[in-house]
């Protein structure tokens, strides 16, 4: 599993921890270790809605609670403490590259670029110029210097404006999980997603990095995007969400 760069860990108690929170901030948290630990849970539901849901707002301007759950019973303890909110519950899936299939399909591709659009590395120069992507990377990264610094990733222009993206959203040593924004509605269902996609890919291979992906179950074109460019279907995990 990747790990993001920015985030906060909260235990129970600092030597020997029973239980943990783990925010990769801006996405999503991990509920880790004893579900059933009451000492813990005892206090959950003031901790979400107090320091939790202060923090989400403070650091990325988060209103949603929203974990993947590694333990089952994790969903028995969150169902108690939600105190009348309403919850949802869905999967998000795994994917992991074939590098055998990702290379016949970019032999086979006939995705190609209009003349008005135009592909480029994402520098830190780009980031602070365009105001969309530094918006969409800081969901991710503390900085452009870090993202720089440990990501990699691409961007489709048009009249020297960022109208696509595909970025490196989680870094741990060399697994790169891949993630891709569209912020023109207009160019959708034209094949960019593949073309950056086989890109950022081809890039990962090329310096030995291992490329990933994952999407909510019920998010059917990222899954058919991750299924083009070569990616297996690895496993799923269950979500839980509720606003703050």
């Amino acid at each position: 599993m990747c790990v993001y760069l920015l985030g906060v860990v909260y235990v129970d108690q600092i030597v020997e921890p029973r239980t943990a929170i783990v925010y990769a901030v801006g996405s999503v948290y991990y509920l880790l270790g004893d579900p059933e630990d009451e000492s813990f849970n005892s206090h959950l539901g003031d901790l979400i809605s107090k320091q939790l849901n202060q923090e989400s707002l403070d650091l990325c301007g988060g209103t949603w609670f929203c974990t993947t759950i590694f333990d089952a019973n994790w969903k028995k303890t969150l169902e108690k403490v939600v105190d009348g909110r309403r919850y949802y519950v869905d999967y998000s899936v795994y994917y992991e590259l074939d590098t055998v299939r990702f290379n016949i399909g970019l032999g086979q591709s006939r995705h190609v670029l209009d003349e008005d659009l135009a592909m480029v590395k994402i520098t830190k120069e780009l980031i602070n110029a365009d105001v969309n992507l530094r918006e969409e990377l800081t969901e991710y990264w503390s900085s452009a210097e870090s993202f720089t610094r440990f990501g990699l990733g691409y961007a489709l222009l048009k009249n020297d404006k960022v109208i696509s993206t595909c970025y490196s959203c989680c870094v741990s040593g060399d697994c790169h999980e891949i993630y891709i924004a569209t912020f023109d509605q207009n160019v959708r269902n034209r094949g960019l997603a593949t073309i950056l996609g086989q890109q950022y890919i081809k890039e990962c291979l090329e310096r030995g990095y291992g490329a990933y992906w994952s999407t909510d179950q019920s998010n059917e074109p990222s899954k058919r995007v991750a299924e083009k460019s070569g990616f297996d279907h690895s496993h799923r995990l269950m979500s839980f969400e509720f606003v703050f």
